[in-house]
């Protein structure tokens, strides 16, 4: 018997967290925008990554790690221990929710400081690339230290920051989600007797990858197997980088 992650309980999530992460990004570089009335563009640059505040990003992270790995943590385990037990009232007590949530928080911190820093960069480099936009614009009008602050800061907060911030968004969101849910459903499945993973292969129009659909077309998995160095799952924290922005593929199970 096979058991899969439901994907359309992700998506609600990435379509929620998504959104709350557009949120979070205009809290971080709010003391940029601040400053921006105060300091010429050129000056600035170098000041925005101390000027980003990692701390609303930490709580972001640990919001969706905590919810999402619980969840599926704790949904996973509940499901395969129901197919074990042969029974059919199988449950688990509510406090296992409260241990996955903390559990999914835990896994986390290993690899948080990192995670946080990949964010502040890549929002480091969006903020950058609008005040290289005002410096030239800045130079080539002619305009004045008055003008040019007013400049930056309305484009600080315009269209151009928004919609780097709202990709943005959008990857950390499928990321983290797919990270917390698919790591959530393997702890909840690994001491679990009898169960073996299967990598299941759902391509994105821009982040396709040939291994990971040659991984879908695998038999089932014991669940010590690595499909690289670090890789026992899709979205595996401990894997690189690359094999893990933006991918779309879950993990299920087959039961004995």
């Amino acid at each position: 018997m096979k058991v899969i992650t439901s994907e359309d309980i992700k998506k609600k999530y990435v379509k929620r967290f998504w959104k709350e992460t557009r949120r979070m990004l205009v809290k971080v570089r709010s003391q940029v925008v601040e400053q921006s009335e105060h300091t010429d563009a050129d000056r600035l640059k170098p000041m925005v990554r101390e000027l980003l505040n990692s701390k609303f990003v930490k709580d972001q992270l640990m919001a969706i790690w905590s919810e999402v790995g619980g969840k599926f943590a704790f949904d996973t385990e509940r499901t395969l221990k129901f197919q074990k037990a042969g029974f059919d009232s199988y449950e688990l007590k509510e406090d296992r929710r409260k241990y996955w949530n903390e559990r999914s928080v835990e896994i986390l911190s290993r690899k948080l400081l990192k995670k946080i820093d990949s964010i502040l960069d890549s929002e480091t480099d969006a903020i950058n690339r609008v005040i290289d936009e005002v410096v030239e614009r800045i130079s080539t009008e002619g305009l004045g230290i008055p003008q040019g602050r007013k400049l930056l800061k309305e484009s600080l907060s315009g269209e151009a920051m928004t919609t780097m911030e709202n990709w943005q968004a959008q990857r950390i969101a499928m990321t983290e989600v797919g990270g917390a849910a698919n790591t959530g459903s393997y702890e909840g499945a690994k001491d679990v007797p009898g169960v073996k993973k299967e990598w299941l292969f759902i391509p994105g129009l821009k982040t396709f990858r040939a291994n990971h659909q040659d991984y879908g077309n695998m038999e089932p998995q014991d669940m010590s197997y690595e499909y690289l160095p670090g890789l026992k799952f899709p979205g595996d924290a401990n894997a690189e980088a690359d094999e893990v922005i933006n991918c779309y593929c879950s993990i299920g199970y087959s039961v004995d």
